[in-house]
């Protein structure tokens, strides 16, 4: 009898370890909303466990160590690990795609930042050099907002930013752009590149460092540029409007 019931228990537990993926309970998702579904969703299943299982994710980016989750917040961590000041610093990332960018990345994608604060990240400084964290927010951009309408206020914006940095030359260190850091099965290479060539990369390909970059309509960034002065002063509220419904 006992013997029946240990094999019984035993069947149970194989079928609990074979059940499919689909079964089983998110880690976390975002409660914040784009496109009628959590923000979080851009990124793949996948890859936000792995991120999310990451010692510099869970020491450095958990609401707790963070303090919330606020963009002022996030946007200490991005200082600290992406910036540079222009004389010299010590004890940054400083590398596109690597695991600590992808989790930067993903803790932007959760906490879905207004334009306000991603301008306020890009602005130049004559002491600071913001080139990596240019590096982050235009790959967010382009995976967090790919499914809007050319026609877009926002989308417009988006094609200005690109636009501004495709002529930006400064170089960053990056995995190569084709290869995935989480990667079992390859050796990963480092390579140095231009900022425009990450533009370009963004703009023309269908993934970046394995994570897909969806089917995007507003990636041609050489048309109508007259259109772009007038489209930037209405964009702010636009998007003020946008969040509004898609929090709703």
């Amino acid at each position: 009898m006992q013997h029946f019931i240990n094999r019984k228990v035993t069947t149970a537990s194989t079928r609990i370890e074979n059940m499919p993926q689909e079964f089983h309970v998110e880690s976390f998702l975002s409660p914040k909303q784009l496109n009628h579904q959590s923000v979080s969703l851009v990124i793949p299943r996948i890859l936000r466990d792995r991120i999310h299982n990451a010692m510099y994710y869970r020491v450095n980016l958990n609401t707790a160590s963070l303090r919330g989750d606020t963009m002022i917040c996030l946007s200490k961590v991005l200082v600290r690990d992406l910036g540079a000041l222009k004389d010299g610093a010590v004890n940054q990332v400083n590398m596109l795609g690597g695991v600590e960018f992808q989790c930067l990345l993903m803790k932007l994608v959760e906490i879905k930042p207004t334009l306000d604060q991603l301008t306020t990240m890009l602005q130049d400084d004559e002491n600071f050099n913001n080139k990596y964290i240019v590096g982050l927010i235009l790959t967010y951009l382009r995976v967090q907002y790919y499914y809007l309408p050319v026609e877009d206020p926002w989308a417009r914006k988006c094609q200005s930013l690109f636009r501004q940095y495709y002529n930006d030359y400064r170089k960053l260190k990056s995995v190569q752009l084709d290869q995935d850091c989480w990667s079992k099965s390859q050796t990963i290479n480092v390579d140095i590149l231009h900022t425009d060539e990450l533009v370009d990369w963004l703009l023309t390909k269908d993934d970046i460092w394995g994570i897909p970059l969806g089917k995007c309509q507003w990636t041609e960034i050489h048309e109508d540029d007259d259109d772009d002065d007038d489209d930037s002063e209405s964009t702010s509220d636009d998007y003020d409007e946008q969040e509004e419904n898609e929090e709703d």
